[in-house]
């Protein structure tokens, strides 16, 4: 597998199974999130997210994600979320939500 960082403006093939060295792996038990699709990103309190794309990494797929509401040390780390200034998350730092849902 392709180890470099890629954008994907939709979803490749991919597999629920880690074990995999042949394709990429998605790491959640629900399906990938669309575009436009509420997230929460649950590693380091980063909070909802909206999903602007999609993204491979080291085996394994993630959605880009602009956070609506990032804490302060992200945004002194990442700056001001755009489209251009996505997070990249992969599927076991993340919950799907829907737009009814309160998160904390």
């Amino acid at each position: 597998m392709n180890n470099d960082f890629q954008r994907h403006e939709t979803v490749p093939p991919y597999t629920r199974n880690l074990a995999a060295t042949d394709q990429l792996k998605w790491s959640a038990e629900f399906e990938v999130p669309a575009i436009g699709a509420d997230i929460l990103i649950r590693i380091n309190n980063i909070g909802r997210a909206k999903v602007v794309g999609y993204a491979t990494l080291d085996g394994y797929l993630g959605v880009m994600s602009m956070p609506h509401e990032p804490p302060p040390w992200w945004v002194r780390q990442n700056g001001p979320p755009s489209l251009e200034n996505s997070a990249l998350a992969f599927g076991a730092e993340i919950s799907p939500v829907t737009s009814k849902e309160k998160v904390p």
